[in-house]
């Protein structure tokens, strides 16, 4: 979050659970999101984390974060949320990028992503 926040970059981080459908469902979509910005050195940063340890218990940073829900997405800018919601479409990610990065989806679409 350090180099992201020093660079500018939006950080999507998904909060998934491997034993989940809906998160399965969305990991392909993800990962494309992923490669496109990584393709097209957008400053969008995209991480994953998930909720469960090796012991199956919640992890350390969910606990944190209060997380209760999967399949949830949080946008960060400078450091700091500004954008939280469950979903399995890819159509509401890129919404929520484009706002957070001042772009338009015609654009997302053009570069990649």
């Amino acid at each position: 979050m350090g180099q992201a926040k020093e660079q500018g970059c939006l950080v999507v981080v998904d909060f998934f659970k491997p034993s989940y459908g809906s998160c399965k469902y969305i990991e392909k979509g993800f990962a494309k999101l992923c490669k496109g910005a990584r393709n097209n050195d957008a400053h969008v940063m995209f991480l994953k984390h998930n909720i469960v340890d090796e012991y199956d218990e919640q992890s350390e940073v969910a606990d944190r974060l209060s997380i209760k829900v999967v399949l949830l997405f949080h946008f960060y800018k400078d450091g700091v949320l500004v954008e939280s919601f469950p979903t399995r479409e890819k159509g509401r990610i890129l919404e929520a990028i484009c706002k957070h990065m001042e772009l338009t989806l015609k654009h997302m679409v053009q570069s990649g992503l």
